[in-house]
């Protein structure tokens, strides 16, 4: 045989070897068999605040339905937009989730962020609910009225912890500053759980937190509630006024202020991973402790998914992202990201 023939047999048998090889490789999984490894979990806020409670009350329910467990963890900052970036870096198969409020719906406004929940799909959206406007027990605040005039007679002095710009307490501030022209030196920390222990060790002097983190802390007598950031009182405080109430000014402001919580997974995401992740978290929002949770910490209970989920925060982006531009706090128009006013 020649040289050349040789080379041609040789080749030929190359290229027969590496076809079987290629024959041989494990198809890509189907969604089918999804999952068939542990999921990871992250939420966007530190421990012990609302979102991290309610997320962790989802996940027991959650994992009976999946076979499989949820590893979550907290990677907070930047009022969740790291958490948010970490979560879309991934790839879209179901098994990295978010566990986030609100916050990314003013991202784009706020120019913390490119993201929206347009870049993600909501599995589920479980509560909403609003803020609570609280200081130390021994504050010299007694009423909403004291904080106010001590906010005029000492502009910019007096120390509001908020969770990051965008974030609930930061709202809370920018409606008392609308309402009442006045400006607290903001303070920053990671979410409720850090709020709290700031508040307690009066390192600040009045925050707003989320009912459900605040709660346990009015009814012991730890912190005392000025307002709650709502047009009507919370069944979970019962004998703290509205905002609304002392504030009739400023009801049109606050008909959409509010939070929400929600899982969600990177759009693209396959529909029957989407699908089965709706079946899981479901089940854990329908538990008896989680509605339980609900109930006492003066949640709106949602549970919903899909295009009611959608619409919803669309709804809830209109009215905030165009407040906060209003206000001067922008740094970008709604207007540029199709956001419409309401």
């Amino acid at each position: 045989m020649t040289f050349g023939k040789k080379m041609l047999v040789f080749v030929l048998l190359m290229l027969f070897v590496s076809a079987s090889v290629m024959g041989c490789s494990p198809a890509p999984k189907p969604a089918a068999s999804y999952p068939d490894k542990y999921l990871t979990g992250i939420i966007a806020w530190g421990a012990g605040g609302g979102t991290d409670s309610t997320s962790r009350l989802l996940v027991p329910e959650a994992e009976k339905i999946l076979g499989t467990s949820i590893v979550m963890s907290n990677r907070t900052g930047a009022t969740g937009s790291i958490a948010t970036q970490f979560v879309h870096d991934q790839k879209a198969d179901g098994y990295t989730l978010l566990f986030n409020a609100e916050n990314p719906q003013l991202y784009q406004t706020l120019g913390l962020s490119a993201l929206s929940y347009n870049d993600f799909e909501p599995v589920i959206l479980t509560v909403n609910g609003v803020t609570v406007i609280v200081v130390e027990k021994n504050s010299p605040y007694q009423t909403l009225d004291d904080l106010v005039n001590a906010a005029k007679a000492n502009p910019g002095k007096i120390n509001m912890g908020i969770s990051g710009v965008g974030g609930q307490p930061y709202m809370t501030s920018l409606i008392l500053r609308q309402g009442e022209g006045i400006n607290f030196n903001a303070v920053t920390f990671d979410g409720d759980g850090p709020l709290i222990a700031a508040l307690m060790g009066k390192h600040i002097d009045v925050t707003g937190l989320a009912v459900a983190a605040a709660v346990q802390y009015v009814k012991n007598g730890d912190f005392r509630a000025l307002a709650v950031v709502s047009n009507k009182r919370n069944p979970a405080l019962p004998d703290v006024p509205a905002l609304g109430e002392l504030r009739p000014n400023m009801q049109n402001m606050l008909k959409a202020s509010g939070f929400f919580y929600g899982v969600f997974v990177k759009k693209g995401t396959p529909e029957p991973v989407i699908a089965k992740l709706k079946e899981a978290f479901l089940a854990g929002y329908n538990s008896p402790q989680f509605q339980e949770f609900a109930t006492n910490n003066g949640m709106m209970k949602m549970g919903i998914t899909g295009d009611e989920a959608k619409n919803f925060m669309k709804e809830w982006q209109s009215a905030m992202a165009w407040l906060v531009h209003d206000a001067g706090n922008s740094k970008e128009s709604p207007e540029k990201f199709g956001i419409r006013r309401p």
